[in-house]
């Protein structure tokens, strides 16, 4: 898996019209112009300029900073520079020039851009130029990676600028679109992708030469959370009922083992269904140009390790393993203050640096790589995939579409396919309640088993529990932040994009 790993990176890498990232690893490419496709080695290179905004932190560092701190999870801590600057999120007061709100804007843009261009530029060049690689399938990938893209938009900013043709220097700006005019591209998306990708058992060689692309799986996976968002119930059945449950457990299965998941060992596991491919680059190590995992050095214990130790798990998602009994997902999911140093003393000695700046006694353990395991010297470059899609989500999504279209018994035995992993005991089947209590089974259920995977805050918003569970004192232990309020659903868009419209985009 390395030498896959390394491939991927080098493209990932590569020169693109909107990119001035450089990859150092390799001889000099020249530069690949957007425009008229030349060959199919640039055409492939171009692509892997789209998966790279994909590997790029500022686009996925929203998971932990938006999906777990913004929620009772977890709290922005590192410095006490960094832990202020979140002060105001954390109380839901979002300020529309917050770093991090344009980082994910800006960069998901971006992305979108490099799509919309070799959309265009692969549609306007004939399948003869093709023999290594497939046209078709390559427009899949990037109408999937532009369905990906605008999904984070439209759940973190609420409706958005829709753009889907190639931007000119004097293009028009767009005002916000509706919600549903953004779902609605992002479903059409999703439908051409899976008209053309293929499914990983369908690829020779699959591990070596291609883990990492988009598969079939990966956009029916991504049907199912697009459909629990617009809360299309029997859309997600059916994806799930006809084209998913066929693939299980052949070409998809759960990891018996929830620990082997999120290991080294677990990259491209049979759970796994979308992640992106980290590396140690030789070369590369800066902040914004790089190969490897940044979540993990922006999560490790600060001080003791070359962690910065932001986006630290809260005592409150202990106590809530606690209340379950998990103790299995809950030692899978939170690293202790002092099991840290435990660790840190074993494979270094007794000599070692105290962890500063803990504000609450545990670290993300998902994130965490020991010292045999983790890149001391060019820290930005953590070799470990980012996990994007996996099984249990599907199950979980499926599982509320069910009990959210009157069937609780289908949907109390996924519920329960995800809790015997844990080694909890079943939920009781109870057909005959109003399916209230099921539903809030289901939805701790993701809790725990997606805890600190970016999902928490927009989970308990998409379901409107936002004043309910975000409310007076639910960070009381950390600071005095203030509760939710109707409203904080959704993140402003950047101040300085509403500044350059003119006034046609408005928070």
């Amino acid at each position: 898996m390395l030498k896959n790993k390394y491939i991927i990176g080098i493209a990932f890498a590569a020169i693109c019209g909107f990119s001035s990232c450089v990859d150092l690893d390799m001889a000099p490419l020249g530069s690949l112009e957007a425009g008229e496709v030349q060959d199919e080695r640039q055409a492939f290179l171009r692509l892997a300029a789209v998966y790279s905004d994909m590997k790029d932190f500022r686009y996925t560092w929203s998971m932990q900073c938006f999906g777990d701190v913004l929620s009772e999870d977890a709290t922005y801590s590192g410095s006490a520079n960094d832990a202020a600057t979140f002060e105001l999120m954390e109380s839901f007061q979002y300020p529309a020039d917050h770093n991090e709100i344009l980082n994910k804007y800006k960069q998901t843009y971006q992305c979108i851009n490099k799509a919309n261009l070799i959309i265009r530029d692969l549609e306007a060049v004939s399948d003869e130029m093709f023999s290594e690689y497939n046209r078709e399938q390559m427009i899949g990938e990037a109408k999937f990676i532009r369905a990906y893209s605008y999904f984070e938009l439209v759940k973190t900013f609420g409706g958005v600028p829709l753009y889907t043709d190639v931007l000119g220097l004097d293009h028009e700006r767009l005002g916000r679109s509706t919600p549903e005019q953004v779902y609605a591209v992002i479903e059409k998306d999703l439908q051409d992708a899976a008209e053309v990708l293929p499914l990983k058992s369908e690829i020779p060689n699959y591990e070596k030469t291609y883990a990492g692309r988009i598969t079939l799986g990966a956009v029916y996976a991504m049907q199912t959370r697009v459909f629990l968002y617009e809360k299309k119930y029997n859309e997600l059945k059916k994806v799930f009922e006809e084209k998913i449950l066929p693939l299980i457990p052949q070409e998809y299965d759960l990891m018996p083992n929830y620990a082997d998941i999120f290991k080294l060992s677990g990259e491209h596991c049979i759970e796994s269904i979308l992640e992106v491919n980290m590396y140690n680059s030789t070369t590369q190590s800066s902040w914004n140009v790089n190969n490897g995992n940044r979540h993990v050095l922006m999560s490790m214990p600060r001080n003791m390790t070359i962690g910065f130790g932001c986006a630290q798990p809260t005592q409150a998602l202990a106590d809530a393993y606690d209340a379950a009994g998990d103790t299995e997902r809950k030692n899978v999911t939170l690293l202790s203050h002092d099991e840290a140093i435990a660790i840190e003393k074993a494979a270094k000695g007794e000599d070692i640096p105290a962890i500063t700046d803990d504000r609450t006694g545990w670290y993300n353990r998902k994130l965490y790589l020991a010292p045999d395991e983790r890149e001391e010297n060019r820290g930005n470059n953590q070799p470990t995939n980012l996990r994007l899609i996996r099984l249990a989500e599907v199950y979980l999504n499926y599982a509320e579409a069910c009990c959210k279209t009157d069937d609780p018994t289908t949907a109390t035995e996924y519920l329960n396919k995800i809790r015997n992993r844990a080694h909890l005991q079943d939920y009781p089947n109870n057909p005959g309640d109003d399916n209230l209590d099921l539903f809030e089974a289901i939805m701790q259920e993701r809790h725990l088993e997606l805890a600190m995977e970016g999902f928490r805050f927009f989970d308990v918003v998409r379901v409107g529990w936002g004043e309910q569970v975000f409310k007076e004192g639910f960070k009381s232990a950390i600071g005095n932040y203030q509760p939710f309020k109707a409203g904080a659903e959704v993140l402003p868009i950047p101040q300085i994009e509403i500044d350059i419209s003119n006034g046609v985009i408005k928070n």
